[in-house]
């Protein structure tokens, strides 16, 4: 569907392969009054699916770890990740998405 994400990871998202409005977002923002704190939302949430929000600062392989200290919560479809050590130079964030 030309969306950029492989057919394996729509699977494990739950998202139809063929459809390019089917799609998995991720997004990045301030924490207000927290210049070190960044919130990580994606959707869609659905059960049956592991969530892992990793970090790096070289996108090299091997190089992506699980977020420590980070908080979690939900609004419906939506999963808000806080980490709050995102102060300093850059970071990269990923999503990584398990269906048992």
């Amino acid at each position: 569907d030309n969306d950029g994400w492989t057919n394996l990871f729509e699977y494990n998202a739950g998202l139809v392969p063929t459809d390019p409005f089917s799609a998995f977002s991720v997004s990045l923002e301030p924490v207000p009054d927290k210049p070190d704190q960044r919130r990580i939302l994606f959707s869609p949430r659905l059960p049956g699916r592991t969530y892992t929000v990793t970090s790096s600062t070289t996108l090299l392989p091997g190089s992506w770890t699980p977020l420590t200290g980070a908080t979690v919560s939900d609004s419906g479809d939506v999963r808000t990740v806080t980490d709050p050590n995102a102060d300093g130079g850059r970071k990269f964030y990923r999503v990584d998405v398990q269906k048992p």
